[in-house]
């Protein structure tokens, strides 16, 4: 014990924590050696909501840029559970498959309550997490779930600890080296939920709306509809001074069709446009079978790719050419299936628009020809002429055309929606949300083997006392009053983005168009998990239909 006491009740016995640091700790070494899976769990008492580690064999780190880390150790197993700064559940039990964050749900821990909590690791790697006899999140559907980390615990390593930083009681805490069944976890809630009371039922969540955290000095003045026209084109400037010129002329599409296959519900097709002289741009167009008139369509931005671009969109390849489909990125196939005609192109320095050296999202080439521009604004004028060729299909309604993204995708739709009036509506998956905190990102120099997206930015990121000439959210702001949609994973902590949600907001407010704007959280990783998959199809359903 260290500070903790111990304590009896109607519970029977407990320890109690009444300060942050207060701990218990017991020795753990070698314990979980050659497991194939593992449970951790028990039964806590909550008296205020708030980040910290409830059982715990190690802890979260923070890193650089606020992610929250907890990868798996080389030669003892680590493990904790837990709530979020929010008060949601989250865990990590000898890693988290391919990624290096623990889990967070989207499940919130009640204040004055008992939980019984677990946390399970399958011999797949996968993760399930039980709240009071119910599971509450799973990993199964993740594109990142399915890595299995060896259980080495040959070391000492730390001690397996306990304790309630934000106070409480721990009535008891259990290990096992097995996956326990779901049938397990509920007879144990049955059996004891009358000595530890109250112990409400949980709801699961699969998308919960995000925070708004309004603060002073978000805008200069407060938005109204009368003084909104003014701020916009202050905002327009500002962002056209870090894009950099747009070309001068429009060219023709000059669409061609290079191949068209039969998908069952909807036809692919192969073309590609041209976006400059001597640039065209390759695409997947997908047009459902049972078109009734002229039909809404979406551009589909697929998040970075190892070379594979648009093929991933489409659910023809993983990251990388050859490698198998990797769940939900095949966004562009939700939209066709969902009577859209979904266009998925080919973006500059990725999938069949590789720069000469090979390498995905080298700028080394595109700098050499556009000094004055950036590839941000690249995108953006493509995207444009995305909207040229839907506009010219006769089987597409030009007045509804939409995008949606996922991770650089995501930001990618924000960007080209903010600029473009003809894209109706918006939905970004996983977007970044802030353009000094998210580091040198922005800032990578012209010619350099990174992706230079955004050069215009580079001398604020690496002077923060430079008055920034555009915030993140004043960007997005310029999609208003259009529809848009933003999710976000609740474990990345991406910055801003509870103060991104009042801002953007406090614009769709003054213009009367409040139902036009959603933020949410989703639970898991970097992702665009099904239940945001299909909130981007009711989003485009209720909005351009």
């Amino acid at each position: 014990m260290h500070g903790a006491k111990r304590v009896m009740g109607s519970f029977g016995g407990a320890i109690e924590f009444t300060a942050a640091l207060q701990y218990a700790e017991t020795d753990f070494a070698r314990k979980l050696d050659g497991a194939q899976a593992a449970t951790i769990g028990g039964w806590f008492y909550v008296r205020r909501a708030g980040e910290g580690a409830f059982l715990f064999r190690g802890q979260p780190q923070i890193a650089p840029l606020g992610e929250r880390r907890f990868p798996p150790m080389q030669d003892w197993v680590n493990f904790f559970l837990g709530a979020d700064q929010h008060g949601f559940f989250m865990g990590c039990l000898n890693g988290n498959s391919q990624m290096p964050f623990p889990l967070v749900t989207l499940d919130a821990l009640r204040i004055d309550a008992w939980h019984q909590l677990a946390l399970v690791k399958d011999a797949q790697g996968g993760q399930k997490f039980y709240h009071n006899g119910v599971l509450v999140h799973t990993d199964a559907n993740s594109c990142w779930a399915g890595k299995a980390w060896p259980f080495r615990d040959a070391a000492d390593g730390e001690p397996m600890r306990l304790a309630m930083p934000q106070g409480g009681l721990v009535g008891e805490a259990w290990v096992a080296s097995r996956e326990l069944g779901a049938e397990e976890i509920a007879a144990d809630f049955a059996a004891k939920k009358a000595r530890y009371h109250p112990a409400l039922p949980p709801t699961p969540v699969a998308m919960r709306e995000m925070d708004a955290h309004p603060q002073a000095g978000l805008w200069r003045e407060p938005i109204t509809a009368r003084n909104w026209p003014k701020e916009r084109q202050r905002i327009l400037a500002s962002v056209m001074k870090i894009l950099g010129p747009f070309p001068e002329r429009v060219v023709p599409p000059e669409p061609r069709v290079h191949l068209e296959e039969d998908c069952g519900s909807y036809l692919r097709r192969k073309i590609s446009i041209q976006v400059q002289p001597g640039d065209r741009m390759p695409a997947w167009l997908l047009v459902p079978k049972k078109l009734r008139g002229c039909a809404p369509a979406i551009i589909c931005f697929y998040g970075t790719t190892g070379g594979a671009g648009k093929d991933t969109t489409v659910g023809l390849s993983g990251p990388a050419p050859g490698m198998p489909p990797r769940k939900n990125r095949a966004f562009a196939v939700d939209m066709a299936e969902a009577g859209f005609v979904a266009l998925a192109p080919d973006y500059l320095r990725d999938g069949e628009r590789l720069p000469p050296s090979g390498r995905p999202y080298d700028t080394t080439d595109f700098y050499r020809r556009f000094p004055n521009w950036s590839c941000v604004g690249k995108d953006v004028w493509d995207n444009m002429r995305a909207v040229d060729y839907l506009q010219s299909l006769p089987f597409v309604d030009g007045k509804r055309i939409g995008m949606v993204g996922h991770s650089y995708g995501g930001h990618s739709t924000i960007f080209a929606a903010a600029l473009e009036p003809r894209i109706k509506a918006a939905f970004a998956s996983g977007p970044v949300s802030d353009f000094l905190h998210h580091g040198i990102h922005w800032g990578v120099p012209p010619g350099s083997s990174g992706s230079a997206s955004l050069p215009g930015l580079r001398p604020y990121v690496l002077d923060h006392t430079l008055p920034l000439p555009v915030t993140f959210y004043e960007f997005t702001a310029l999609i208003a009053p259009r529809p848009l949609a933003v999710c976000q994973a609740v474990g990345e902590r991406r910055p801003m983005e509870e103060e991104n949600h009042a801002a953007v907001s406090e614009v769709y407010r003054a213009l009367g168009a409040s139902d036009r704007v959603k933020y949410w959280w989703v639970p898991g990783d970097h992702d665009f998990p099904p239940p945001a998959r299909k909130a981007a199809v009711e989003w485009f359903r209720r909005w351009l239909r």
